[in-house]
Formats: C-alpha cells, sequence, structure tokens
C-alpha cells in the first residue's frame, strides 16, 4: 500500500454550475480505483448526498478551505501529493493552472467545448462525439487527446445494468433533467406526458428544486411514479424512451441502448447534442428559450411508433459502455 498511487479529483457542484462535472469526475475515479489507485475528490461546500454517494465508491472527499477556482486552491491540491490531478470545470482561472504549471504537475483537465483555461495539460479528456484535434491546437506540450464517444465516462453501475440487458417496458417514459434543472423543466415535462397518458417515471436529481411539483403530479396521476436515486439507471434502460437534459445523460442512456430526446438546456450542449443526435440514438429539442412542451409530447409519440428499433441500433453501434476504463487505463500509463 506504501506505493499505491494516488489521483486527486478537483471538481464542484452547486445550484449554479449543476452536479454534472462531480458526477462524471466519481466515474472517473471509481474506474482510477479498479486500476489500484487511491482517489480523493477536493471539492468546495460538497452537498452531504453527494459527499455520501463519493465516499460509498471508496473516494475520500477532502474539503477546500480557500476560495474555490483560484491560486490558493491551486496550492491547496498541489499539497495533496498525487501522482496525477484531474480538474473538471470552466469556472478554473488562468492563473488556477498556471500554478500546476510552473509547478510542473502531472494534471488532467475534462472539457467540453475547449472551454478550459488550461495550457499544458498532460491529456485532455472529452468525452463528446464532436470533440476533435483542432480543438486543442492552442496547447502546449503534445498532451495526451482522449476525445470521443469511446472514452465516455459512463459509470459503473450504468455498465454493469448495460450487461443485464433489462427488457424494455413498452410505453413507458423516463424523464430526468439532471441534478438541478436550472430552467424548472421537469414538472412541466412530466405533466404534459401524463395528460397524454403516458406512463411516467421521473427522477429528480440532487438539487433539483423542483421535488415538491413533482410529488403534486404524482398524487393527481396514478401512471406516473417519482422514482428514488438507487433506482435511476434501472428505470432508464427499461423505459422505451427517455427524455433527458442534453448533458452527459445521453451517453447513459446510450450505453443502457434506451433511444432519448435531448433537451438542450445550456449553450455549452449545443454542439455535442447535435452531433449525438447525427449518430442516430437520441434526438435533440432546444428548450433554451422556452419549453415546447407540444413537440417534446410529440417526439416521445414518435420514437414510440417508429423509431425505437432503430435508435436502439445506432445506440448499440456506439459502444459507450467501457470508455471509463479506457480513460482511467490511459491515465495510469501517464504516471
Amino acid at each position: 500500500m506504501v506505493n499505491r498511487k494516488v489521483a486527486v479529483l478537483r471538481a464542484d457542484a452547486s445550484s449554479s454550475i449543476g452536479v454534472g462535472h462531480i458526477m462524471r469526475s466519481l466515474s472517473l475515479g471509481e474506474a482510477l480505483i479498479d486500476e489500484g489507485f487511491g482517489v480523493e475528490l477536493v471539492s468546495f461546500e460538497l452537498a452531504p448526498n453527494l459527499q455520501t454517494l463519493a465516499t460509498s465508491i471508496g473516494i475520500h472527499v477532502v474539503e477546500l478551505s480557500c476560495a474555490p477556482r483560484s491560486i490558493q486552491d491551486a496550492h491547496f491540491v498541489l499539497q495533496r501529493n498525487a501522482q496525477i490531478i484531474v480538474v473538471d470545470g470552466y469556472e478554473f482561472s488562468r492563473d488556477f493552472f498556471e500554478v500546476l504549471e510552473t509547478n510542473k504537475a502531472a494534471f488532467v483537465v475534462i472539457d467540453d467545448n475547449s472551454e478550459t483555461n488550461a495550457r499544458a495539460p498532460k491529456a485532455v479528456i472529452n468525452q463528446n462525439p464532436h470533440a476533435s484535434k483542432d480543438m486543442y491546437r492552442y496547447m502546449h506540450g503534445d498532451p495526451k487527446l482522449l476525445l470521443g464517444l469511446q472514452y465516455a465516462m459512463v459509470r459503473k453501475e450504468v455498465r454493469e445494468i448495460a450487461a443485464q440487458h433489462l427488457p424494455t417496458n413498452e410505453g413507458e417514459v423516463f424523464v430526468a433533467m439532471g441534478g438541478a434543472d436550472f430552467l424548472g423543466l421537469t414538472a412541466p415535462i412530466v405533466e404534459a406526458l401524463a395528460e397524454q397518458s403516458f406512463h411516467v417515471r421521473v427522477a429528480v436529481g440532487h438539487t433539483n428544486s423542483q421535488r415538491a411539483a413533482v410529488q403534486q403530479l404524482v398524487d393527481r396521476y396514478a401512471h406516473v411514479t417519482l422514482i428514488d436515486q438507487h433506482d435511476y439507471v434501472a428505470n432508464l434502460a427499461s423505459a422505451q424512451v427517455a427524455v433527458l437534459a442534453a448533458g452527459s445523460s445521453l451517453w447513459e442512456a446510450c450505453a443502457v441502448e434506451t433511444p432519448s430526446i435531448g433537451l438542450i438546456v445550456a449553450d455549452n450542449q449545443a454542439g455535442s447534442s447535435a452531433a449525438a443526435a447525427r449518430l442516430g440514438f437520441t434526438h435533440v429539442i432546444d428548450c433554451r428559450n422556452g419549453l415546447p412542451a407540444e413537440d417534446i409530447v410529440s417526439a416521445v409519440r414518435m420514437v414510440m411508433k417508429e423509431k425505437a428499433e432503430v435508435m436502439r441500433d445506432a445506440a448499440r453501434q456506439c459502444r459507450v459502455r467501457d470508455g471509463v476504463v479506457q480513460v482511467a487505463r490511459s491515465l495510469g500509463a501517464l504516471v
């Protein structure tokens, strides 16, 4: 155990930035543990339920004791004496990364749209289908580029459920708007689907403020069910179609071969979701300027009647299930 390699994951979650950075960092942490690493998560004011989730999979949580994403933050991370540091978040300043670079730290960034302020990481992980080498031409030191859905950081639980090939519940719609649901879409979507008599199973994320409104719909409609978070993946895998925020949830749906309706709720989702739609396993609807409830209902109906099998086949061809294992092994080779 003395020579065990240590990886430090640096990511935050909040009602303003969501929980996506934390969730994919935890997915990577699981895979790094399986590769023999000790894994720490350094985070600022992490919600207790997310701390519990991290520790349950063997990741040690370290509370950041200074201003997040600052110079002091970088020095705090360096003091963990890790063999490799993985940073996930658009808000980390150029000053933060300059500290890591000046100290010749072995660090990796998780990125989506060339938004990182890093200039000389050891590697870049961009799991999105639109990722390309040209996006990182400005970087120095010839970083290793892990790009595309073949490196999708799908959770171990998702990989295990995918391997079970659960039967599909025909006519069932799964709804999840991510950990935060900034735009408050969960309840209106559920209501629109329930009014059309779809059987709806809905998940409410860790920082989603819609739980009370969703519970009211559950009380009103017998064919609407609010599921527990620990049942999330099984319900996603068994639904005929899923309505999801167009982030990493799309890759999870792809892994379990569930056709999806991907809702763009943030600007940084536009490129990746459009590329995913071209691959055929999801249908994308832009919700940044309002909720087109009728379009969502029509899309669900269309997928159920005409496209479900074609979309499942497209998901199967993408083979995203073991991407995070490839990432962990690639990072292990760097140290």
